[in-house]
């Protein structure tokens, strides 16, 4: 039996830690019992019991944490291999409650070891203390308590004359010799390969391949200007998959290294979003930034428990997407104008419409630029935030503590605003709420999911707002889509078309006759998917004086869309999308997939 130790890891800690043993064939589940029976009989802590009964090694607990949650192991054990003035960052109460100490700072990154997983918990306190990035190692039960105990008694840790046993070079990733062995399940699931008397692969270096792989994969994804990150788990394989364009697609490339650390990889996404390592059963939200060549990208995190393990799905979000104009967007002149004119009001209601993922907040953003200035006051309700601007009030809404679009909007009407975004009208209460203060002095931005412009009305009309509210608040509504364009690399005339096809998008038959459309055949440079990039495809409705008079008499969508193309300027999507297939900058595939289904 291994020499007594007391490491004081709390109940809760250690508790997870045996199941985190178990799990990765560290020790057996029978040993567990033993261990859980002869703790339980004795002042013993759990994990010491495992310890001292020689079911495993510290060394290989260390090891099997690091490469399950894509953690370098490191020594602590020298004066010198902790940086004082890290060690000062955080209150020392709070270093010895939670069992992680800070102990190098290069550039802004704190660099903190820990030696069981609920400590990785409190990583983002560390970096609210700090206000800085903050890595964290994994050190053994040993470095962990003599360190505590040197802090807690004022002492200092030993000095360089410890023996070099004891005291290898300056703290870093090391190698480190095992003096147990690593169990058989534990090898399989960290991809080590065993041969009958030989040491086993260094866990640090695994660890590494985890941290590279989850770098490289969003590295990729921004070089290539990717929207979203999918990785997931299936019984016999897993994949990541990148949406660019709105279309998925396959990354086999990742896929060896993703099936041998699957789990690693992502609780390394875990950490990285300040979200719980520890909960599988449930989904979980988060956030975290990296700093690409010059600019700075915003990822969100979602994850989601599934039957074979936990689906990642991540979107990248370019803060400078934030900087864009409504002179960059891609509208007709006549859009254009009508826009500006009704943004610029000092009250009234500007609704932008469209499905999931059709460019609405890019627009509302936009939109927001022009408007954000010195003398005006800017407050949004937005679920989630995705851009970051300055000299506008955000405020994320959180509807589980009662936070919702509807109550931000009664407390933004006590903040002397100019101008409110409403990030989407998703009931009665808001919609009337947005529209009495549009009626009170107010511009007032929000969202609907409507299929155009004129549908808006009936949607709102639907949500039993009255007609003399919806005539008098109304003063613009952007309907939009997003459509992949055809590839310049790879284009070339679509000579499949017949004069059917072109009659069911709404040419006529002398237009039929003279157009030439045009189809990416596919290519290197659009990954053989004949598009590269998107463009927007809008409808901007006008409320004039004439729509007015039909929302009070309660016309139908027909009667009012036939009194919207009475306008000067006023064209459908179908029309801007038919403008853009003559241009050659979309193809008839891609506007029957976005506009006629």
């Amino acid at each position: 039996m291994a020499q007594r130790a007391d490491f004081r890891i709390k109940k809760d800690a250690a508790k997870h830690l045996s199941s985190f043993l178990v799990t990765n064939g560290l020790i057996t589940a029978e040993q567990l019992d033993q261990a859980v029976t002869a703790s339980n009989e004795s002042d013993r802590g759990l994990i010491e019991t495992i310890l001292e009964f020689g079911f495993t090694v510290e060394d290989d607990i260390a090891s099997g944490i690091g490469g399950m949650y894509g953690l370098e192991v490191a020594r602590i054990q020298r004066e010198e291999d902790i940086n004082v003035s890290a060690l000062k960052l955080i209150p020392t109460s709070f270093i010895e409650q939670n069992r992680i100490i800070p102990f190098d700072e290069i550039e802004g990154t704190l660099k903190v070891a820990i030696s069981e997983p609920n400590s990785l918990n409190t990583v983002p306190g560390v970096r609210t203390i700090t206000n800085k990035k903050v890595v964290p190692y994994v050190i053994t039960f040993s470095d962990m308590t003599a360190i505590l105990d040197r802090l807690a008694g004022g002492g200092e840790l030993p000095s360089s004359a410890a023996s070099a046993e004891s005291a290898p070079t300056k703290l870093k990733a090391v190698q480190r010799k095992k003096t147990g062995s690593v169990s058989p399940s534990l090898a399989r699931r960290l991809g080590e390969k065993k041969e009958k008397d030989s040491d086993t692969k260094d866990e640090a270096v695994l660890s590494s391949e985890v941290v590279t792989l989850v770098d490289q994969v969003i590295h990729d994804a921004i070089k290539a200007n990717v929207s979203d990150i999918h990785i997931e788990p299936y019984k016999t394989s897993s994949r990541i998959r990148f949406r660019k364009d709105g279309v998925l697609q396959d990354k086999p490339d990742y896929s060896k290294t993703l099936g041998e650390h699957y789990a690693a990889v992502t609780t390394r996404i875990k950490i990285m979003s300040s979200l719980d390592i520890a909960e599988r059963r449930l989904p979980q939200d988060g956030s975290f930034s990296v700093q690409d060549a010059s600019k700075e990208i915003d990822l969100r995190v979602s994850i989601l428990p599934t039957a074979f393990g936990e689906r990642v799905v991540m979107r990248l979000l370019d803060g400078s997407s934030a900087n864009l104009t409504l002179e960059k967007m891609g509208l007709t002149e006549a859009d254009e104008a009508t826009l500006k004119i009704a943004v610029d009001s000092p009250q009234g209601l500007v609704l932008v419409t469209g499905p999931t993922g059709s460019g609405k907040s890019t627009t509302l953003y936009s939109v927001l630029g022009r408007l954000n200035q010195i003398g005006v006051n800017i407050l949004t309700a937005e679920d989630p935030v995705e851009y970051n601007m300055d000299g506008v009030g955000q405020v994320l809404v959180k509807e589980e503590i009662g936070l919702t679009f509807s109550s931000a909007l009664r407390s933004f009407l006590r903040q002397d605003p100019e101008v409110i975004m409403v990030g989407e009208i998703r009931d009665q209460e808001t919609a009337n709420i947005a529209i009495k203060a549009a009626l009170t002095g107010h511009m007032v931005l929000s969202t609907l999911h409507t299929n155009d412009s004129v549908s808006t009305i009936t949607r709102l009309l639907n949500m039993d707002i009255p007609s003399y509210l919806i005539s008098s608040s109304l003063a613009a509504i952007v309907a939009q889509r997003l459509a992949r364009k055809v590839c310049d690399s790879c284009r070339t005339i679509d000579e499949d078309i017949s004069t059917d096809q072109y009659l069911t998008m709404g040419f006529t038959v002398e237009e039929a006759s003279r157009s030439k459309l045009y189809i990416g055949t596919g290519c290197k440079a659009c990954n053989n998917t004949g598009c590269s990039g998107r463009r927007g495809i809008y409808e901007v409705l006008n409320i004039t004086d004439g729509l007015r008079e039909g929302i009070l008499k309660g016309m139908t969508t027909l009667e009012l869309l036939a009194i919207a193309k009475e306008q000067d300027g006023f064209h459908t999507m179908q029309d801007m999308g038919r403008s853009l297939m003559m241009q050659g900058e979309i193809s008839a595939q891609e506007f029957r997939r976005v506009l006629l289904m």
